[in-house]
């Protein structure tokens, strides 16, 4: 009796550590958060995120999908970003790239061809999706520039102006492609002025169009196998993805 006693305790012992070291339900979670979030969010997942003690949480609103991190007990809500220091990757970034990844048709890659403003490099292709004021624009620029340069990548531009963030992103965007501009102007911070019909229909036709797809950032890269990714793109992940795609 005393031994089948000892196996019992044992036995809820591993129970109750278990259960301490378990994420609340998305259930739990979503009741939580109601007095903290829109309506609206919806909370998809709860799982253990790649710190010890924290839950990742996947919600969504609207069609765009997030995580945010909760303790284990449910009395803490950490709101940021997770970042492996040894490898300097953005671990909550990734994640939210991979949730909100969408996969594109042919038909509909074709269709984006349509609204190309202008290519540079050889190599394997992918569309370039982004707003001219867009400061992280300017660093997958630089980026890209330097893989065009070494015949990498062949980049195809589509402007995508957030017209509620950068009023005069719009007009850039057109004005590089009235006045013939091209990747080289792009990163220089080019700043013309000039409008044609051209420019404002490939523009305004161009974003419609990106919006229907689900895209709602910049930049966005969107390679032949239809695949998408929103942010920034070290030189490494690009070569990997473009490697891949090809």
């Amino acid at each position: 009796m005393r031994f089948k006693g000892y196996i019992w305790i044992a036995g809820l012992f591993l129970w109750l550590s278990g259960a301490a070291g378990a994420c609340p339900t998305p259930q739990k979670v979503q009741q939580l958060l109601r007095n903290l979030t829109p309506g609206n969010l919806k909370i998809l997942s709860v799982r253990p995120s790649p710190v010890k003690g924290l839950c990742e949480v996947t919600l969504r609103q609207g069609t765009r999908k997030g995580v945010t991190y909760i303790d284990e007990s449910g009395r803490y809500l950490v709101a940021g970003r997770i970042i492996e220091i040894a490898k300097r990757r953005d671990l909550t970034g990734e994640r939210i790239s991979e949730l909100n990844r969408v996969k594109l048709t042919p038909q509909q890659l074709q269709k984006l061809r349509q609204y190309v403003a202008f290519s540079a490099g050889k190599g394997p292709e992918v569309f370039f999706i982004i707003d001219p004021d867009c400061p992280f624009c300017k660093k997958a620029e630089r980026i890209l520039w330097q893989l065009i340069q070494e015949n990498k990548v062949r980049v195809n531009v589509v402007f995508f102006p957030l017209e509620q963030l950068h009023p005069r992103a719009k007009q850039k965007a057109i004005a590089l492609i009235c006045e013939k501009k091209g990747f080289e102007d792009l990163v220089a911070g080019y700043q013309g002025t000039k409008e044609c019909r051209e420019g404002k229909d490939k523009v305004e036709e161009g974003a419609r169009f990106v919006k229907s797809l689900g895209i709602r950032g910049t930049p966005t890269y969107v390679f032949p196998s239809g695949l998408t990714h929103s942010g920034v793109l070290s030189r490494e992940q690009l070569l990997k993805l473009l490697k891949n795609a090809s």
